[in-house]
């Protein structure tokens, strides 16, 4: 989204300039990950906060590009629920974080690294994967591929509210076509 802004196409940055993942657009102090790792001889691996980028994972240049108002890492800061009324006017991305937001992941940071979440967030990110795909319903498109989504235990750690949020999207799953089996311990 970023490279497509005016600003950035002047500049000649592309998509990769604006993944963390990769040289041009990181901070190359802490290789785009905001903090830097320690090693230490008898106590446990800790992180230290990166004077070079604030924590923004981004060099300058990078940060420089903005939209309404805010750079990429600031967007990154945001949770899910922040980020889906953020991009309101960005259809495409407004869809995608409120899917999110629906499944009961508002609380989520976007820049969240994918170690620290829980198998139950994992399974619900994939799950809106599926949904952002595109696909028509059944009754608008008779030759679809159906599929069979089994998940285990995706409501773990959430509020009931985020529950009934959830079992909502897996109904719209069931109502696409598609065979919804939720394996659940309590």
């Amino acid at each position: 989204f970023f490279a497509t802004l005016p600003e950035a196409r002047m500049r000649g940055f592309t998509a990769g300039r604006f993944s963390f993942n990769t040289p041009g657009g990181r901070c190359e102090t802490c290789s785009g990950a905001g903090r830097i790792k320690l090693e230490m001889d008898f106590l446990p691996t800790t992180w230290v906060h990166c004077e070079a980028c604030d924590e923004m994972r981004y060099n300058s240049g990078t940060l420089d590009i903005r939209y309404n108002g805010k750079n990429i890492g600031d967007i990154l800061r945001m949770n899910i629920r922040e980020a889906a009324e953020f991009f309101s006017a960005v259809p495409k991305l407004h869809r995608t974080l409120s899917l999110l937001a629906d499944t009961g992941l508002g609380y989520l940071q976007l820049g969240q690294p994918s170690p620290t979440l829980s198998g139950g967030e994992a399974q619900r990110i994939k799950l809106v994967a599926e949904l952002t795909k595109g696909r028509k319903s059944v009754s608008k498109a008779p030759h679809q591929h159906n599929n069979l989504y089994l998940i285990e235990e995706p409501s773990i750690g959430l509020h009931q509210q985020d529950v009934n949020k959830l079992v909502n999207v897996l109904h719209y799953l069931v109502e696409e076509g598609h065979t919804v089996i939720v394996i659940e311990h309590h």
